[in-house]
């Protein structure tokens, strides 16, 4: 017993100096999470919510086929970076019966990443 404490405690300190604190690398794709329900593909679709290429510069609502909520139809909103910003962050608090079930990105590292590859990839 008094070689296994001592023992437990070196391993433990050598655990938890691996740790260091540091803050964990941004995922290689910013829109992984996105991706669950949204296509970023020029044509694509089938997936639970709208494509969202191209999306800059549009009307909300304004992709064909899909079934929008009234609160999105009559929000007037055209999208742009600062209102994707917003809408990415919280979705219900820019549009209030919005059918979009996610919490938001408090990050706002992660919602410009996204963003910026909205603007960049999503785009081509």
């Amino acid at each position: 017993m008094k070689i296994i404490a001592p023992t437990a405690l070196a391993l433990t300190t050598l655990i938890l100096a691996g740790c260091g604190g540091q803050q964990a690398a941004a995922p290689a794709n910013p829109i992984a999470q996105c991706t669950t329900c949204h296509s970023f593909k020029p044509g694509a679709g089938g997936l639970s919510a709208p494509n969202l290429h191209g999306i800059l510069g549009k009307a909300a609502a304004s992709q064909p086929n899909f079934k929008y909520s009234n609160a999105m139809k009559d929000s007037g909103i055209v999208w742009t970076a600062e209102k994707l910003d917003a809408y990415i962050a919280a979705p219900t608090a820019l549009v209030p019966g919005t059918r979009m079930n996610f919490p938001g990105i408090a990050d706002a590292a992660k919602r410009k990443a996204i963003i910026d590859y909205m603007q960049d990839e999503g785009s081509k």
